[in-house]
């Protein structure tokens, strides 16, 4: 926290088993570039600190911590159940009176504002962990017309300016 970076060094995955039951497997990440440190702006850092604070208050409330030096967990320091974050999720969703969407539609909401607003391509690559400039520009391209007119018109007012001095 005392940089406001946020590492991402392991991915989670909800299992079924042929038997019926579910686990949950950690493992690398997908790619070398999936493995990453990200910048946090302050309010994230904030919002972290505050987790981080009533995550330890609830370590020692609980009878039994599993430390499993995790971001987010149960008051019990375990996995959180994905179906109750998923329902979670679509009631915020609901009150807000948002349309619904997929948890992982926040990240792809995240990538089109960074590129509309504009932070260069290969910024995002890095934060979102593509392994190349093509998957976040191929992904990301119905962003890219509205770009492309906001920068020829960039150019024709210097080169206007060029022009008149």
């Amino acid at each position: 926290m005392e940089n406001a970076t946020l590492q991402v060094k392991r991915t989670l995955s909800y299992i079924a088993t042929p038997s019926g039951t579910s686990c949950y497997v950690e493992s690398e990440p997908k790619t070398a570039s999936s493995r990453r440190t990200i910048a946090l702006p302050p309010l994230s850092s904030r919002l972290l600190n505050a987790n981080r604070i009533r995550q330890a208050e609830d370590r020692l409330r609980a009878k039994t911590w599993s430390n499993q030096d995790l971001v987010f967990c149960t008051a019990q320091g375990t996995y959180y159940n994905p179906l109750l974050l998923f329902r979670q999720f679509k009631k915020l969703l609901q009150d807000a009176g948002l349309s619904d969407m997929r948890f992982h539609d926040l990240r792809h909401s995240a990538a089109t504002m960074m590129l509309v607003m504009g932070v260069h391509p290969k910024i995002v690559q890095d934060i979102l962990g593509h392994s190349s400039i093509s998957i976040t520009l191929d992904t990301y391209s119905h962003v890219l017309p509205s770009l492309q007119r906001e920068a020829i018109n960039t150019l024709g007012s210097a080169l206007a300016f060029t022009r008149e001095a």
